[in-house]
């Protein structure tokens, strides 16, 4: 597993659902939930990171369990 990006989350973030959800972090890069997972988890702004494990990419999010497979869009 390696850190492929780390950062802070734009503004609110209200957990993962859809798989379409979209999470933009302050420097402009852009990661596209990739797979259904619903979760709600209510922050401002939190810290984030994206991993890489196995040819795939993971959101993880401070203070909340468990990561979300996403696709970098920008």
């Amino acid at each position: 597993m390696r850190v492929v990006h780390e950062g802070t989350l734009k503004g609110t973030f209200k957990g993962v659902k859809k798989r379409d959800k979209v999470f933009e972090f302050t420097d402009g890069s852009i990661w596209k939930q990739n797979e259904y997972k619903y979760h709600y988890h209510y922050a401002y702004r939190p810290d984030a990171k994206v991993v890489e494990e196995n040819c795939s990419y993971y959101l993880e999010v401070d203070g909340v369990s468990g990561s979300v497979e996403v696709k970098r869009v920008r």
